[in-house]
C-alpha cells in the first residue's frame, strides 16, 4: 500500500524549474514525504534501480528528456520485474493521437498535460495511486495472468484472462490478452478469433494489430500480416521496437522501400538516437540493403566523427558498393585507428586500385606482406599493380 503522504516520489525532467515547480505543488498538497530528483531519463533510471533502502512509490516523468526519453524510461520500467507496477504519471506538452495510442499501449496510469496546474496534480496523483492501492478485479486477474505466463504456466495464465474479461467485458485488453496467451500456446485459429475481437471493440488496440501481425506471420499469411502491422504502425509509429522489427520482415521479402520508409519514421522520431540508428544500419547491411545502410552510417560519422570502429565498418560497405572515394577517407582513418588490421590495408588497396592509382596500393599491400608473407590476395593484387 502507498501512503500518499509518506511516499517518495521520482521527479523526472531535464527543465530544472519544471521539477522545482512539481515538488512545489506536491508538498502544498501533502503528496509525498521524499522527492528524487533526476534531470533525464538515463539519470531516472539509475536512481529506479539502484540499491537503496528508499523505495520510489511515484514516478512523474518528462515525455520528451535527453540521454533517455520518457517512453523509453516507461519501457525499462514496465519490462523490470521488479519496477514494472510502479504507477508512472507522464508530463507532456504535447497529447496528440500517437501519444494517446503510445500512452495506453504501454500502460502509463496517467498523463498531464504541460504547464501542471495544482487541480490537474492534484486529481492525476491521487487517482494514480487509489488505483495502485486499490487495483480492480480485472487488472489483478492480468497481473496474476502475466507471472502465471512468465511461470511457463499458459493454462492457468488463459483461465486468468477469462475472468478478466468477465469482470470488465466493456475492455479490449483482456480479450487481447487471452488471444495473446493462445497463441503463445500455439493454438492460432483460438488466437486469431480473441485477437480480431480485440480488434473490432477497439480500433485503437494497438496490441490486438501487433500480435494479428505476428499471427499471420507464423500461418505465413504475408499480406494479412503487413496489413494488421501497417494499422498498428498508423496507430502508434513512436514504438521503436515494432518499427525495427516490421522493417526487417520487410526487407527479408524484399519490400526494400516499405522498409525504408518505416526505419525512417522511426529515426525521424528518435532523431538524435544514434545508437538505434546503427542498429537498422546493420540490420540493412544485412539485409542486403547496404546503400541504406551506408547512408545512416555517414549520417552517424558527420553527428560522431570520433565514434571508433565506424571507420572500419563505413570503409568496408562503401568499399563493397565500390563508392572508392568516400570509403578512402573512413579507410585511411580507419587505418591510423587500427594499426596492423590487414583487412583494412587490402580494401585500401583495393580503393586505389579501383580508382586507378595502382602505385597508391602498392604501399598497403606490402605492409600486408610484411605481417602475412604468404597472403594469397595481397601478392595477386601486388601482380596486378606491377
Amino acid at each position: 500500500m502507498i501512503d500518499i503522504e509518506q511516499m517518495t516520489v521520482l521527479i523526472a525532467d531535464d527543465m530544472p524549474n519544471m521539477i522545482t515547480t512539481i515538488r512545489s505543488m506536491l508538498k502544498v498538497l501533502k503528496y509525498g514525504r521524499k522527492f528524487v530528483p533526476a534531470e533525464n531519463g538515463l539519470e531516472a533510471w539509475r536512481c529506479l534501480t539502484k540499491e537503496s533502502d528508499e523505495t520510489i512509490d511515484l514516478a512523474i516523468i518528462d515525455y520528451n528528456m535527453p540521454e533517455m526519453t520518457g517512453s523509453e524510461l516507461l519501457t525499462r520500467i514496465r519490462s523490470d520485474r521488479n519496477l514494472r507496477d510502479l504507477p508512472v504519471v507522464m508530463v507532456t506538452g504535447n497529447a496528440n493521437m500517437e501519444f494517446v495510442a503510445e500512452a495506453a499501449e504501454s500502460d502509463i496510469d496517467a498523463y498531464i498535460l504541460k504547464p501542471p496546474t495544482m487541480k490537474v496534480l492534484q486529481d492525476k496523483v491521487w487517482g494514480v495511486v487509489e488505483n495502485a492501492n486499490n487495483p480492480s478485479a480485472m487488472v489483478r486477474h492480468l497481473k496474476k495472468a502475466r507471472d502465471l505466463e512468465e511461470e511457463g504456466n499458459l493454462d492457468e495464465a488463459i483461465s486468468e484472462a477469462q475472468l478478466a474479461m468477465k469482470a470488465n467485458p466493456d475492455s479490449s485488453k483482456p480479450v487481447h490478452e487471452l488471444g495473446y496467451f493462445l497463441f503463445q500456446k500455439g493454438e492460432l485459429k483460438e488466437a486469431e478469433k480473441w485477437l480480431l475481437k480485440a480488434a473490432e471493440m477497439n480500433s485503437w488496440d494497438v496490441s490486438a494489430f501487433h500480435h494479428l501481425g505476428k499471427l499471420y506471420l507464423t500461418l505465413n499469411q504475408t499480406e494479412d500480416a503487413f496489413t494488421y502491422f501497417k494499422k498498428a504502425m498508423a496507430i502508434n509509429p513512436r514504438d521503436v521496437t515494432r518499427a525495427v522489427y516490421f522493417g526487417t520482415i520487410l526487407l527479408e521479402k524484399r519490400m526494400t522501400g516499405e522498409a525504408i520508409r518505416i526505419f525512417d519514421k522511426a529515426l525521424s522520431i528518435n532523431k538524435d538516437d544514434l545508437k538505434l540508428k546503427e542498429r537498422i544500419a546493420d540490420i540493412c547491411m544485412e539485409k542486403g540493403a547496404k546503400k541504406h545502410a551506408a547512408d545512416l552510417l555517414e549520417a552517424i560519422a558527420k553527428s560522431d566523427p570520433e565514434r571508433r570502429g565506424l571507420s572500419v565498418k563505413l570503409g568496408a560497405l562503401l568499399e563493397e558498393l565500390r563508392e572508392y572515394s568516400k570509403a578512402l577517407a573512413h579507410l585511411t582513418k580507419a587505418e591510423k585507428e587500427e594499426g596492423e588490421n590487414i583487412d583494412v590495408k587490402l580494401r585500401l588497396a583495393r580503393c586505389y586500385m579501383g580508382l586507378g592509382k595502382a602505385i597508391r596500393a602498392e604501399k598497403p599491400l606490402k605492409e600486408v606482406l610484411k605481417i602475412e608473407p604468404e597472403h594469397e590476395e595481397a601478392r595477386q593484387l601486388l601482380r596486378e599493380c606491377a
